[in-house]
């Protein structure tokens, strides 16, 4: 009687809502090449050893292929390194990441790509985003004359002239810039813009074609922890005890009879 009894008041529980319940469920798992990017790498070639490489172009990645949407929690989590130069090789981990509500990327030359970008929202902008410093992307190369450049008919394109990337004070090559560009270090746990509906990631590096290596990235929506307390009806609430008192009557019963 006392198992019945037990029985009786926790599925009764049940029935009022009082036990809580987790959800996990892992979205994707990537492999982002190291050469593909969504900043301007216009005329962004390296030839190495015989071999041309080109920057390539991030896909984008659909959120509802995912079964992510707008509101959602999720964590990024990244492995493995990639080289950021065939000539002086030097690893990396570190990447780069920008909602946007299409999947709309323009070509190599533009200065914003991601046409439709969405920022983070505060809280996560403070912790991830980057500065104008720290995101660019900076190319060799233009597509306008500018004083102390040369034209590279190979590439179809102006060269900087006694410059590298890292100089701000070069006369010719285009910083990359724009809002909602945040960095993914190791693990990153952020809330998905309402309006986001792709993702677009890269490595973050400045010059993309002399780059080699690939990066693994796990998207996982995190965890719900639905602790809330439904509120039964009236006569629900009067059902159950109507059942717990007619069980205690009729145990009162069998001992009286013993």
């Amino acid at each position: 009687m006392k198992k019945f009894l037990g029985a009786l008041v926790v599925s009764s529980l049940v029935g009022l809502g009082t036990f809580s319940t987790i959800n996990k469920a892992q979205a994707a798992s990537l492999t982002i090449d190291a050469t593909d990017t969504f900043l301007r790498t216009y005329a962004d070639a390296t030839y190495y050893q015989g071999v041309n490489t080109f920057a390539g172009n991030t896909k984008a990645i659909s959120l509802a292929d995912l079964g992510l949407k707008g509101g959602d929690s999720i964590s990024l989590n990244t492995s493995g390194i990639f080289n950021t130069s065939v000539w002086s090789p030097g690893q990396r981990s570190d990447m780069i990441g920008v909602f946007s509500t299409s999947d709309q990327l323009l070509d190599t030359s533009s200065e914003k790509r991601v046409v439709d970008d969405v920022a983070l929202n505060q809280e996560d902008a403070n912790q991830y985003n980057y500065t104008q410093n720290t995101w660019t992307s900076n190319t060799l190369f233009d597509s306008t004359a500018f004083p102390d450049s040369t034209f590279d008919s190979g590439k179809n394109a102006y060269m900087c002239s006694d410059a590298i990337l890292s100089d701000p004070n070069r006369t010719c090559g285009q910083q990359t810039f724009f809002d909602g560009v945040f960095g993914i270090f190791g693990e990153t746990t952020l809330t998905i813009p309402t309006t986001a509906k792709f993702l677009f990631l890269a490595v973050n590096d400045m010059f993309y074609s002399d780059n080699t290596g690939k990066i693994l990235v796990d998207i996982n929506k995190t965890a719900i922890v639905d602790n809330q307390v439904s509120v039964p009806e009236p006569n629900a609430v009067l059902g159950v005890l109507a059942t717990i008192a007619l069980a205690l009557k009729m145990k009162r019963k069998q001992q009286a009879a013993k």
